[in-house]
């Protein structure tokens, strides 16, 4: 039996070798009209891969450049600044569009029995492939929002520069050219699109609505045409308009119009109107269709106390951050502290303050603004004194509402010093923080702060909260002592991305902080510190559902924003953090042994 086992195994062994010998008879003799055609399409197949992968690895790695400097602080360049570190990312793009071109060349005059060179292509272009996928996984995949926009449209030029080369160089030599269907329709298209842009046909529409913005005793309400249109608010028959040196503004899609903040208290209503003027001449012109839109309005009364709702760091979370909102129905004014963008690099960025704060006040609610480190990062950050409430060009001022509340809005600018690398010698924010204390010192001087109910201060970048990295320590002392004179009741702030309440007396001044074990269990103590304020700050900048829960920077669901409910029988503010479910978050001092709860207390002096 074991014999015949043997003999069935030599007998399998030796047709298997007999096959394999007159397979590769016939390979050699090129008889193998069927494995040729399928290695052919295997080739094919390996050059269409190529030329996606290759065009995919340039395309997405010149999209991640709003990246690139985050690259290079991770291979070590902030530590070691060498030119080929801090350079990196643009050779690896400068190789990958070389690979690209190669890649293209060689297939269009390589033969094919030197196809060696299709497979040594796919492995170089899986590897920066892998290179692509590592960047994204490691720090670009928050800025992805970003990113595509930019793939998509580098791709699009990149098959419309193809298209002109395939018109130039082959549309000669194929039976299109005798089309008359294809050549009447290529040229009705280009005189239309020719038409549209001389004629500048275009049809005019309210496109981002409006939002009313609080600035030291007037109303700022921004709004935008979907085309180039002159635009004004109207309030009880009378028109303000968006001018320019005493004429109507007509080439702006943004309209940001000043009305008194007495006048549209007392009448409770205002009407946005755009209309785009067809031909301005120096002579005459032809005006547009009048487009119009009415809200009603919702001044402060603080007859029954006062009611507000903060939220900052939102990073496109905007949905969650409308939700959170949302559960704060009677706020009387909303406060955006910043960071509603991770950057400004489209329209849409630009406009996203305006569109959080319509989904959430419907045009009907006063809103203040601080701006945020991100969002002095972009090719549109410098327009953004256009779009949100500002003064001068500038985003620290005070405002008023209801003469019983008064308010000062501060910007630190961005979160490292000014020569830090990143800026590429381009900040000068410490003269502008400079600017600021003489801002409020002249404030202190010329207002009678005392007339007010109740003060509080706004900034993205806590005043009170001195990190590890010590950032900008010198102004925050300053500015601190400052806010004290003026008998600042509350502080809100964000940037740390943390729910942090930081009460006068529970820690030491200037000295280094220790966690509270129930909000870190370790008690880590750390370089950070608290400046000596001597009234509450509040830190609102936490996307999650509840003060401790790690969830990443992506994680769209859910942001955590304060209602501070202010009752002035009582002298007291009730600040309540809450989630996108509506749920109250239960809050703790991270620095001090003391639990808050669902509500947080704090008294001040009218």
């Amino acid at each position: 039996e074991n014999a015949f086992k043997l003999i069935k195994f030599y007998l399998f062994v030796y047709y298997f070798i007999a096959l394999i010998h007159q397979f590769m008879i016939k390979l050699m003799q090129g008889d193998l009209f069927m494995f040729k055609k399928v290695f052919s399409k295997v080739v094919f197949g390996t050059k269409i891969l190529d030329l996606l992968l290759s065009v995919f690895n340039f395309v997405m790695l010149f999209s991640l450049r709003i990246c690139w400097s985050g690259i290079s602080k991770k291979l070590g360049y902030e530590d070691n600044p060498t030119w080929f570190l801090l350079n990196l990312p643009v050779i690896v793009c400068a190789i990958t569009l070389a690979l690209m071109i190669a890649n293209i060349v060689l297939i269009k005059v390589t033969k094919k029995e030197s196809m060696i060179w299709a497979f040594v292509f796919l492995l170089l272009h899986i590897v920066f492939f892998v290179v692509n996928m590592v960047i994204i996984k490691l720090g670009a995949i928050d800025y992805m929002y970003f990113i595509w926009p930019w793939f998509f449209l580098y791709l699009g030029l990149m098959v419309l520069v193809l298209g002109v080369l395939w018109f130039i160089l082959v549309y000669p030599n194929t039976k299109l050219k005798d089309s008359k269907i294809f050549k009447y329709s290529c040229l009705s298209a280009v005189l239309l699109l020719t038409g549209i842009k001389v004629f500048d046909v275009s049809f005019n529409s309210i496109e981002h609505k409006p939002v009313v913005y609080a600035v030291e005793d007037e109303y700022q309400i921004v709004f935008t045409s979907h085309t180039h249109a002159r635009g004004w608010v109207e309030i009880n028959g009378v028109r303000y308009f968006d001018n320019y040196a005493g004429s109507n503004e007509g080439n702006s899609k943004v309209h940001k119009v000043h009305v008194p903040m007495d006048i549209l208290d007392e009448h409770k209503s205002y009407t946005i109107h755009t209309q785009k003027i067809t031909y301005r001449g120096p002579f005459g012109g032809y005006m547009g269709r009048d487009i119009s839109e009415t809200y009603n309005f919702k001044p402060v009364n603080v007859n029954d106390g006062f009611s507000y709702y903060v939220i900052s760091d939102v990073h496109e979370a905007f949905k969650a951050a409308t939700k959170a909102a949302s559960y704060a129905s009677d706020m009387e004014l909303l406060i955006l502290a910043g960071d509603i963008s991770s950057m400004l690099e489209w329209d849409r960025d630009l406009y996203a303050a305006n569109d959080l704060a319509y989904s959430i006040t419907h045009g009907e609610l006063p809103v203040v603004y601080a701006r945020g480190n991100h969002e002095l990062k972009g090719k549109k950050a410098e327009e953004l004194h256009e779009v949100v409430g500002s003064k001068n060009g500038n985003f620290y001022y005070s405002f008023t509402l209801s003469d019983e509340i008064y308010g000062v809005v501060l910007d630190i600018g961005e979160d490292h010093e000014d020569d830090y690398w990143e800026y590429y010698d381009t900040a000068e924010y410490e003269k502008y923080r400079n600017e600021q204390l003489k801002f409020l010192e002249d404030e202190l001087k010329n207002k009678d702060l005392s007339l007010y109910k109740y003060k509080m201060s706004i900034c993205h970048i806590p005043i009170t909260f001195v990190n590890t990295r010590h950032n900008h320590e010198s102004f925050k002392k300053d500015a601190t002592a400052l806010l004290n004179q003026m008998g600042i009741d509350i502080h809100v702030a964000g940037h740390q991305h943390d729910l942090f309440v930081f009460e006068p007396n529970t820690v030491t001044p200037e000295e280094k902080l220790t966690y509270n074990k129930d909000y870190l269990s370790s008690g880590k103590t750390i370089k950070a510190y608290v400046t000596d304020a001597n009234f509450p700050s509040l830190l609102v900048s936490k996307r999650g559902y509840t003060q401790t829960d790690d969830v990443p920077l992506q994680n769209m669901k859910s942001q955590i924003g304060v209602k501070i409910v202010v009752d002035f029988n009582a002298n007291t503010q009730t600040c309540t953090y809450n989630n996108s479910k509506g749920e109250k978050v239960n809050m703790v001092n991270p620095f001090y042994n003391k639990t808050y709860g669902e509500e947080i207390v704090f008294s001040f002096s009218n």
